[in-house]
C-alpha cells in the first residue's frame, strides 16, 4: 500500500495473537467506537475524547498500514488484546458522543511530517500504567485547561505531528503481488521489493546491493533476494512469492521501527522515485512530462484513452486525457492523477512493453524501456539507446560517438549528457529517463526519416 488509505473493514481477532479466538469484521469506524468505548470516558471533556480517538485511530491504521500482523502470518489485522494494540471488547455497547466524535474524525489520522505511516500513537491510562506516549488522564487535565485535541497529541508526541484529513475510505487488499516476481518482471512492486531489501541489507550486510533498484527484475535482484531468503530461513529459489514478500516487509518495517513510537519513518522517496504528488489542472515539470509521455503511448493501443501532447503542461487536454483514462479503469472521475491514478498508468505501461523485444534496426521507433537508464545497467533497451545517439552524433558532430555494446559506461553517459546540454534538457546526471528517451527519440526520428529521400526529390546535395 503506497499511501495510507481507511479500510471499509478490519478484521479483529479476539484474544492474544496466538490465542485460538473468533476472527471478527468491522466496518472501521465500528471497530473505532468499540476502542474509545472500551479505554475512555464519555464524561470527559470533548477534545480530550477526541485527542484520545485520533491515538486510537492512528494505532489502528499503522497496524494495518505495515500490514503487522499478515506479514507476520496471521489473517486478521489487529487484536483485542491491550497488551499487544487496543482493548476492544466483542458486542458491546457504544457511547452516544463517542459514536458522534468518531463518525467526525474516523477518516482522520496522526502522522509525523515528511513521512507517510500512520504515527504509531502508543498510549496509556497514566494512572495505573506510565508510557512514552499519551496519557489518557492527562489530557483530560490538558482539555480542561482549554488546549484543542491537536495541541493535546503534540503535548505527547512532539511538535512535529501532523493532521491528515479526509482521508480516502477503500477496500484494502493485500500488498503481496498475486503471481510471484522473478528475473525479468518490471514495475512498481519489483521498484519496492529492491528498496526495501537494499534498506534491509544496511542491517544486515550479508545480502548483496541492487544496483540499479529501478524496477526491473535482473541479476542483481536475484542474487540478493536469494541471499535474503538463505539469511532468513526461506526456501532459496530467487523468487519473491508470498512469504518472501510479507518476509520482505516485515523486516523492512523492523528496521525502520515502523511499528514502534520512534520510528525511523517511512518517507515518499521511500516508496516511489517518480511520484512526488498529484498532478491536476494547472501543474507543471517533468512529473507531468512523463504523465503525459505514458498517457500518449497507452493511447496508441487502448482506443477509449485519448492521445495527449507532451509538453510538460497539465492543461485541458491532459486533463481530458486523464479523465479518459479514469472512465476506461473504472476511477473516480475528477481528472486529478492521484498516487493510485499514477500507479496504474505506470502498471498499464509496463504491461504493454513487457512483451516488446528491445532490438534495433535502423528506423524503428521503441518506447521507454520503464527503468531509468543509468551508468551500470546492461541490456538490449541500453543497446538501443547506444544505437539512437551513435546516429545522431553523425549530424551533431559536438555529441561525442558511443560504442554500441549495451553496457551504460561513463562513454555513453558523456553522450547523454552532451545531447542533454546541446538541446536545452534538464541536467540528469547522465541518467536518461522517459523524458531523456523521448527526447532523443524525437530527435532521431527527425533525423532519419528526414534523410531518407522519395523517388525524384531532390536529395539536397549536388550529384556528381
Amino acid at each position: 500500500m503506497p499511501t495510507p488509505i481507511i479500510p471499509s473493514q478490519i478484521i479483529v481477532h479476539i484474544g492474544a495473537p496466538d490465542e485460538d479466538g473468533l476472527n471478527v469484521k468491522e466496518t472501521f469506524p465500528s471497530y473505532i467506537k468499540n476502542v474509545a468505548s472500551s479505554e475512555i470516558y464519555p464524561t470527559w471533556p470533548e477534545e480530550a475524547i477526541r485527542a484520545n480517538i485520533l491515538a486510537q485511530i492512528s494505532v489502528a491504521l499503522n497496524r494495518v498500514y505495515t500490514e503487522y500482523y499478515r506479514s507476520r502470518g496471521y489473517d486478521f489485522d489487529i487484536t483485542s488484546s491491550p497488551a499487544y494494540d487496543q482493548n476492544y471488547v466483542y458486542q458491546r455497547d457504544i457511547f452516544e458522543n463517542i459514536s458522534e466524535i468518531v463518525d467526525d474524525i474516523f477518516n482522520s489520522y496522526l502522522r509525523r511530517q515528511g513521512f507517510l505511516e500512520p504515527l504509531y500513537a502508543q498510549f496509556c491510562d497514566g494512572v495505573k500504567a506510565v508510557c512514552g506516549g499519551l496519557a489518557q488522564w492527562g489530557t483530560v487535565e490538558l482539555a480542561n485547561q482549554g488546549q484543542n485535541a491537536l495541541s493535546i497529541v503534540r503535548s505527547y508526541y512532539g511538535e512535529d505531528v501532523e493532521l491528515v484529513t479526509d482521508v480516502p475510505v477503500e477496500d484494502v487488499t493485500e500488498s503481496a503481488p498475486p503471481i510471484p516476481l522473478r528475473e525479468g518482471d518490471s514495475g512498481r512492486d519489483v521498484e519496492l521489493a529492491q528498496r526495501r531489501i537494499n534498506r534491509i541489507s544496511a542491517n544486515f550486510p550479508g545480502i548483496p546491493k541492487i544496483t540499479p533498484a529501478d524496477g526491473f527484475f535482473d541479476r542483481s535482484t536475484t542474487d540478493a533476494v536469494r541471499k535474503f531468503q538463505e539469511v532468513f530461513g526461506l526456501t532459496i529459489d530467487g523468487l519473491i512469492g508470498r512469504r518472501t514478500w510479507y518476509s520482505i516487509l516485515f523486516i523492512y518495517n523492523a528496521v525502520k521501527n515502523v511499528f514502534t513510537l520512534n520510528s525511523e519513518g517511512i518517507r515518499l522517496s521511500d516508496v516511489s522515485t517518480e511520484f512526488l504528488a498529484d498532478l491536476r489542472l494547472g501543474t507543471s515539470g517533468e512529473g507531468v512530462l512523463v504523465l503525459q509521455y505514458y498517457l500518449q503511448y497507452i493511447s496508441t493501443f487502448v482506443p477509449s484513452v485519448r492521445s495527449v501532447t507532451v509538453d510538460g503542461s497539465f492543461g485541458q487536454e491532459t486533463q481530458e486525457a486523464v479523465l479518459s483514462f479514469q472512465r476506461t479503469y473504472g476511477f473516480p472521475e475528477n481528472g486529478i492523477v492521484d498516487r493510485a491514478v499514477w500507479d496504474k498508468i505506470q502498471n498499464i505501461y509496463y504491461g504493454l512493453i513487457a512483451g516488446l523485444l528491445f532490438e534495433y534496426r535502423e528506423g524503428t521507433i521503441l518506447p521507454f524501456p520503464g527503468r531509468i537508464l543509468r551508468i551500470g545497467t546492461e541490456g538490449d533497451d541500453v543497446r538501443v539507446l547506444q544505437s539512437y545517439l551513435a546516429y545522431i552524433a553523425r549530424t551533431y558532430t559536438d555529441i561525442p560517438a558511443v560504442t554500441v555494446d549495451g553496457s551504460y559506461g561513463e562513454e555513453t553517459v558523456a553522450a547523454v549528457e552532451a545531447f542533454q546540454a546541446h538541446f536545452g534538457l534538464p541536467e540528469t546526471s547522465g541518467r536518461v529517463n522517459s523524458v531523456v528517451w523521448d527526447a532523443i527519440v524525437s530527435v532521431y526520428e527527425d533525423l532519419y526519416f528526414g534523410s531518407m529521400v522519395q523517388t525524384g526529390q531532390f536529395p539536397g546535395y549536388e550529384i556528381s
